[in-house]
């Protein structure tokens, strides 16, 4: 498919991109991360400064969204980083190269956040590379701000429909074995989806849901998460949240997570995160990998957490055709409106600051149509 704009208005697709000198032209399957520690190298920037600004970058990071402009580049003839020599590389031509991307790619989104993400994939790396601020741009601000009206942000599920009911879950396995007799993946299923629907997290959270600061108290748990969203994938902790115990041993979040840590804690469990991160993480994997003949259980992704816990749901009777992993955060904080906790409290422990954000995409309680009370809540 051919741009829609017309490509006189940006620089030439460059002649030397893939003569082998300079700037590489990066690979398809290479992530943005890769890409950018060869190019910074290449360029002559100091190993302390790589080294510190792709602290700021997740392995996967724009993943989809920049392959997708390394293969428009391909087929245009166009090197992604504009051409190899990074002196001849201008601001404005970048930012032409940018917006012919953005015009060729948007009559396929179907999301703000995604047409979004691509274009910010594209600005992280011309940022760190050539130290432009593309995003900054008054045209490519004008047309992010056309495009929220064209395509506004949608709540994924309705604001009328009633969310599944996360009692479900602690019915369930009320009636399976206790702790001790389930088998490992059984317990770690109990473990992720019980913490799950009391405490409310992104799947992302519960991949790095830290170990080592986890703090077991005679009657609850204080924990934190590593890198959060609302962190802005700045390195460091959240504040440390607290989940009481349940009365029901055999249902109590606290105990499943406690025992499920204890049953990890082996030397083959390596928990400390691969990424070298400084945290451990909660979560292992079911199967081993081998390293030497050594079998070695490693940390799970925010994915294999989304699996984990739709298939407790779909065990328990929820439909897993309508509802995925990530639907517990709207569940989970509407049921605990529901049964009389205050709005405060639900957005502590969800780590909301947006009263507006929280109540246009998660609640979804029977008390959502009311607005909050004066004095209820110090976040309306």
């Amino acid at each position: 498919k051919a741009a829609s704009g017309s490509s006189s208005a940006a620089p030439p697709p460059a002649s030397d991109a893939g003569s082998g000198s300079g700037l590489p032209v990066p690979e398809l399957q290479s992530t943005l991360l890769q890409d950018l520690r060869i190019c910074l190298k290449t360029a002559g920037q100091p190993a302390g400064y790589i080294d510190s600004v792709l602290k700021t970058q997740k392995v996967k990071t724009y993943a989809s969204h920049w392959r997708a402009y390394k293969r428009w580049c391909q087929s245009e003839g166009r090197h992604p980083f504009i051409c190899s020599s990074l002196q001849e590389v201008t601001e404005f031509a970048a930012k032409q190269q940018l917006m012919l991307f953005l015009d060729f790619i948007k009559p396929s989104m179907k999301s703000h956040t995604y047409f979004s993400n691509h274009k910010s994939a594209v600005c992280s790396a011309f940022r760190l590379l050539c130290g432009f601020q593309l995003g900054q741009d008054p045209q490519i601000k004008a047309w992010m701000d056309g495009w929220a009206r064209e395509k506004p942000a949608l709540p994924r599920y309705d604001a009328d429909i009633e969310p599944w009911d996360v009692g479900l879950i602690v019915q369930y396995w009320s009636k399976q074995h206790n702790n001790a007799d389930l088998s490992t993946s059984q317990l770690a299923h109990k473990a992720l989806s019980l913490f799950a629907i009391s405490t409310y997290p992104r799947m992302a959270d519960l991949a790095v849901l830290s170990r080592d600061t986890l703090q077991f108290l005679a009657g609850a748990v204080r924990f934190k998460y590593f890198g959060t969203k609302e962190l802005k994938s700045v390195p460091r902790f959240t504040s440390a949240r607290g989940l009481p115990k349940s009365t029901s041993a055999k249902v109590c979040p606290v105990t499943a997570l406690r025992d499920y840590v204890e049953r990890t804690s082996g030397s083959s469990y390596h928990t400390r995160d691969p990424h070298g991160r400084p945290f451990d993480h909660v979560f292992m994997s079911l199967s081993p990998v081998y390293t030497a003949g050594v079998a070695v259980y490693k940390p799970v992704g925010s994915q294999t957490c989304s699996r984990w816990l739709k298939d407790v749901m779909d065990w328990s009777g929820v439909d897993v055709s309508i509802w995925k992993g990530g639907s517990v955060r709207m569940a989970g904080s509407s049921k605990a409106l529901d049964e009389g906790h205050s709005v405060d409290v639900v957005m502590h422990i969800g780590r909301w600051s947006s009263w507006k954000v929280f109540q246009r995409f998660y609640n979804r309680s029977q008390l959502s149509q009311s607005a909050p009370l004066v004095g209820e809540t110090t976040m309306a």
